[in-house]
């Protein structure tokens, strides 16, 4: 069997397609020739042909509007079911159309193929009543093909500061129902704050399973409340389905608790909630997919122990008695004995120390002390050309311990770019899984058991990438081709857009993300964007709390609700009454995400980034109205800060339009590339 277009409508193939479509116009929907003729003429036909005789044995026909596909037609013949050949079709379409946004088709309710549609990982959405004399109620069923589409991943911020968790079918009908008081639990605004609720798509199936109308209705309208987590891939979703078929959940539902378990694996849950016996002792063997399974209760116990240790809290660092503690001969044995890892011989950290203590030229040793308590050792190796080495980077266990790692590390590749370093390498040995973990976030990658950062000061192409490592990086191309493979997964926006924030300060002049200019005030901006980096140990400064290139909040009118995320925005401080200072483009951010909420609800969510007072969200706002919250991140300032003379030269050249910064303002790329240019000198 082949599958191929029909697209000459004088075949022998378009006939036998056409016959096929009559022969079962009672359940497909009657569809005169001509029809047929313009979508085989549009290449929308596509035919189940054997190889042997040239007969169709099947065919699918579609149509394109509004960026999805619809299934018009999926037709086997009668004789032939059963032998895979509506699966083949599916595939065919699947693979030739990721450029829409999905799949969509309608199916009588009373067809009884359900099962059929949920094989080929469609879920059911929403109904609707069809068109026949008899009004029969239709199903509109969905697959998505926005799996690496970067709007549908689940953010950076929350990746790194949310408790990513799924809740299964019991949880949700509990929550609906309010039929348990464990489950109940899960709605408290605390835990709300701290973790993001998400269902699988495999929720759609269940409730379509129901029969009662109205509690389906009931369903679908709670469900719009939670996320769906994301579909990430098909392929590794089937084969994960396949690894957990032999756990023996048990129970009418197992099937479909397998795929919950695989939907929330290959969709990057940390958690997931049930109080399913037959899923709950499976745990175990859960744990090696990365996810671990609780009751409600025992999550609630989990976020309440681990909550506070394990976010990062910059606001922690304000006010406290930290600084920087010198380390010479008369006190190095002391540092060497604290910071010593079980099983490693003095020998080595003896060494490393004391030759950075002899070549201070050569080295920097930061160590970090609180009440006179030590509780982090960093040293920066700049022994070799065009690379910042980090030997050691190590930490005591305490409260800000995860605080300090991340201000460290963005410190260390904000020295690197200023000092033209193209690559920082963290080469110490005894890393901790906490502090791992965050260098991950942190955009580092792992070759050859060094986690390296590479820095690439330029704005490109993405085509042009390869040539400009070869040209620029001289020692450190090899590394930079390495990252890139390792992170290059296509050419799409998703791909792009990893590739700049891995490289980072690097622009991907075609990446086409959602671009803004965001207006700021003069005192905001003064605490936000003040470059005191000259300074020793400008983080904490109780004055500053916020460093540059790491994550912050800014709070704005929900209206207009103009922004998005991921996007990459360019900040407009706006003109000083007091000093005469007119408006102009200081720095470019990115906006990792974007929420719209009670304002009391936000501040308290987001307390610990930012320098805003409550008394400052309460003058932004107006009684019982929503406000606007945007996590930024990866701040540059700008060398030669942009006019506003010179915005409205670009905006005339670009735009087509008179810039005004009331409110953000959504500009094009051309227009983003050709400000960040002129504001990093590139």
């Amino acid at each position: 069997m082949k599958i191929e277009r029909i697209k000459n409508i004088n075949s022998k193939e378009f006939k036998e397609a056409v016959e096929l479509g009559d022969q079962n116009s009672k359940t497909l929907g009657f569809l005169p020739k001509s029809a047929f003729e313009k979508y085989a003429q549009q290449d929308q036909l596509i035919g189940a042909i054997d190889k042997d005789t040239n007969k169709v044995l099947g065919y699918l026909l579609y149509r394109i509007s509004y960026n999805r596909v619809t299934i018009v037609h999926l037709c086997i013949d009668n004789n032939i079911r059963k032998k895979g050949i509506a699966s083949k079709l599916i595939k065919e379409l699947k693979l030739t159309t990721k450029q829409y946004d999905g799949i969509k088709l309608s199916c009588r309710n009373d067809y009884g193929i359900d099962k059929v549609w949920e094989k080929f990982n469609f879920v059911p959405i929403r109904e609707k009543i069809g068109r026949s004399h008899k009004k029969l109620p239709l199903t509109i069923w969905w697959y998505p093909h926005n799996q690496n589409n970067i709007l549908s991943q689940i953010s950076d911020y929350e990746l790194k500061n949310k408790i990513v968790a799924v809740i299964d079918m019991n949880i949700f009908l509990d929550i609906k129902d309010e039929r348990n008081i464990e489950s109940l639990a899960l709605k408290s605004d605390w835990i709300l704050s701290e973790t993001i609720l998400y269902y699988t798509r495999e929720m759609h199936n269940e409730i379509n399973r129901t029969t009662d109308k109205n509690e389906k209705e009931r369903s679908r309208n709670l469900l719009s409340y939670y996320k769906e987590l994301p579909f990430k891939n098909e392929s590794d979703f089937e084969n994960i389905l396949k690894e957990i078929e032999h756990l023996n959940i048990g129970g009418r539902n197992s099937q479909s608790d397998k795929r919950h378990l695989a939907y929330a694996i290959t969709g990057g849950a940390q958690y997931f909630i049930t109080r399913d016996t037959g899923i709950l002792r499976h745990k175990e063997a859960l744990k090696k997919y990365g996810l671990t399974v609780y009751r409600p209760s025992e999550f609630i116990t989990h976020l309440d122990e681990n909550i506070q240790t394990s976010k990062y809290k910059p606001q922690r660092l304000i006010g406290t008695n930290i600084n920087s503690t010198r380390i010479n001969s008369e006190n190095a044995e002391y540092f060497i004995s604290t910071f010593l890892k079980p099983n490693e011989k003095k020998a080595y950290l003896r060494k490393i120390i004391g030759t950075s203590l002899s070549f201070p030229n050569k080295y920097e040793v930061i160590s970090i002390s609180k009440n006179e308590k030590l509780l982090a050792l960093i040293i920066y190796d700049k022994t070799t050309k065009n690379k910042l080495k980090i030997p050691v980077f190590r930490f005591k266990k305490n409260d800000l311990k995860a605080t300090l790692a991340k201000h460290l590390l963005y410190k260390a590749i904000f020295k690197a770019t200023k000092e033209h370093y193209d690559i920082v390498e963290i080469e110490e040995k005894n890393l901790d899984a906490d502090i791992i973990q965050i260098i991950k976030e942190t955009r580092f990658i792992n070759v050859d058991n060094v986690w390296k950062k590479i820095n690439i000061k330029s704005v490109i192409k993405q085509d042009e990438l390869n040539n400009h490592i070869e040209k620029k990086l001289y020692e450190n191309k090899n590394d930079a081709l390495e990252i890139l493979r390792k992170i290059n997964k296509s050419s799409d926006t998703l791909s792009k857009y990893n590739i700049e924030r891995y490289f980072s300060p690097l622009k991907i002049s075609d990446l086409n993300i959602p671009t803004y200019i965001v207006p700021i005030k003069p005192q905001w901006s003064e605490k936000l964007f003040n470059d005191k980096s000259e300074q020793i140990l400008p983080l904490f400064e109780p004055n500053y709390e916020l460093l540059l290139n790491r994550e912050n909040v800014y709070y704005r009118s929900s209206k207009p609700k103009i922004l998005t995320a991921p996007a990459r925005i360019l900040w407009y401080e706006s003109k000083n009454t007091t000093t005469k200072t007119k408006g102009k483009i200081v720095a470019s951010s990115y906006i990792d995400n974007v929420f719209i909420d009670n304002p009391k609800k936000l501040f308290k969510q987001f307390e610990q980034l930012g320098v805003y007072e409550w008394k400052h969200i309460k003058e932004t706002v107006k009684e019982n109205e929503d406000i606007m919250a945007f996590i930024f991140s990866d701040t540059e300032l700008f060398n030669n800060t942009i006019s506003l003379n010179k915005i409205n030269i670009l905006f005339e050249k670009f735009e087509k339009r008179k810039f005004l910064p009331i409110s953000p303002v959504k500009i094009k790329n051309e227009t983003y590339i050709a400000i960040y240019k002129l504001g990093k000198q590139i």
